[in-house]
């Protein structure tokens, strides 16, 4: 082989080298709370929220995920604790961790609602990036009442009716006004179980001298329904400790008053 030929055999073989290993870019992973955007909880419910936080795809490594929970009036340890840690890692082979809270009814009476803002805070790893939802909100309903409000709470539930010597059932329920506004809805069969059930609303008004009493009202309203010929108003009072509210009501026939009569209703809590 000349020296020719032996030169276009030596740039051959490098030609046939091993190419450079191409540079392998890591796959692009998203991060969220796997979560609705807004979670309403009443501030007596103990219940432990649970919040996953999820990756797109599982990694051969823990991703660390630092959080953050904030907001004007809300205070951790008072208004509620936290129980998972922060920062909180996703372990090697999972999608998951959970952020776990509880919230403290702490029988201080605030002005509104409460909001805590769940956000992502850092992510130990670049190529994870979040998506939505990234920031969750956690509302926590009011119901401490100011001390010069009355328990209404005491009347929410199952209720006998006594009424025209008859004891009938009844139930209160919380109405769009809230628990503190002093003022429930009773259903029940109010004049005889011979007559439909009517809702009506109960207005307590807390005593100055005594808080577990007051007086006790329902504003003239229609019973069975709203196109119905008769009509309910009844003035009385309450007592919490006996769980008795005490009613002298008139009943009227918008078509015959005849009808009309006057007698007295008690309303207990079972």
């Amino acid at each position: 082989m000349n020296w020719r030929n032996w030169c276009w055999f030596l740039l051959f073989l490098a030609a046939c080298g091993e190419d450079p290993e191409p540079e392998i870019k890591q796959e692009e992973i998203t991060i969220f709370f796997d979560s609705e955007s807004k979670i309403e909880i009443k501030e007596n419910d103990n219940t432990e929220i649970v919040i996953p936080i999820k990756i797109s795809l599982s990694q051969e490594e823990s991703i660390r995920v630092t959080y953050e929970l904030i907001g004007q009036e809300v205070v951790s340890g008072s208004d509620f604790d936290l129980l998972s840690e922060n920062p909180i890692t996703i372990p090697a082979g999972s999608t998951q961790a959970d952020v776990r809270i509880r919230i403290n009814n702490n029988d201080i009476v605030q002005s509104e609602d409460r909001n805590i803002y769940l956000r992502f805070r850092a992510i130990d790893k670049d190529y994870v990036k979040t998506a939505i939802p990234k920031e969750v909100t956690i509302s926590i309903e009011e119901d401490d009442c100011s001390l010069d409000t009355s328990d209404v709470s005491v009347w929410i539930g199952p209720l006998t009716i006594q009424s025209n010597n008859e004891s009938l059932g009844g139930t209160g329920a919380e109405n769009s006004n809230g628990l503190c506004s002093g003022t429930f809805n009773v259903k029940g069969k109010f004049v005889g179980n011979q007559n439909p059930e009517s809702t009506l609303t109960v207005v307590l008004v807390q005593d100055s001298i005594n808080p577990t009493k007051g007086t006790a009202t329902i504003s003239r309203a229609k019973l069975f329904d709203f196109t119905s010929q008769y009509e309910f108003e009844a003035t009385g009072t309450y007592d919490e400790t006996t769980k008795k509210i005490t009613l002298n009501y008139s009943f009227f026939d918008l078509n015959n008053s005849t009808n009309n009569f006057a007698d007295t209703a008690v309303i207990i809590a079972e």
